[in-house]
């Protein structure tokens, strides 16, 4: 079988993500611009993080969806295919919501048994 994913990184989805930023800073995190001020990679060694804001994720996802994720940090794992990855999900998980291709990538939240995830696959086209 087929290794799919890529890579995991913590997502921390909040309303203004500009204190977080700050934060992140002050403990030696190098910001890994985006080009969006609403989503922020941060690096320190081999160690990664991303910050969202409600309002960018809201723009890929449902309120819900995103109201689920607020104020959390969920895994982001980047995966070589999403169809197949969602494919392999055990019997007790359930698809939340795909995103639309935006930016290049694809999405979907997944709840697995109350633990939730995002996969995510980079595609070509989109928005």
């Amino acid at each position: 079988m087929q290794d799919l994913s890529r890579r995991v990184t913590p997502l921390t989805v909040s309303a203004d993500i500009a204190e977080a930023v700050r934060l992140y800073q002050a403990l030696g995190f190098e910001v890994v611009d985006s080009g969006n001020p609403g989503w922020v990679g941060l690096r320190a060694g081999h160690s990664h993080q991303i910050l969202a804001s409600k309002a960018f994720m809201e723009r890929r996802f449902s309120p819900w969806t995103v109201a689920v994720l607020l104020d959390h940090t969920t895994p982001y794992i980047y995966v070589s295919s999403l169809d197949e990855a969602k494919a392999r999900l055990s019997d007790s998980a359930a698809i939340v919501e795909q995103s639309a291709v935006v930016d290049g990538s694809r999405e979907a939240v997944i709840d697995a048994d109350g633990l939730y995830l995002v996969l995510a696959e980079k595609v070509e086209g989109g928005e």
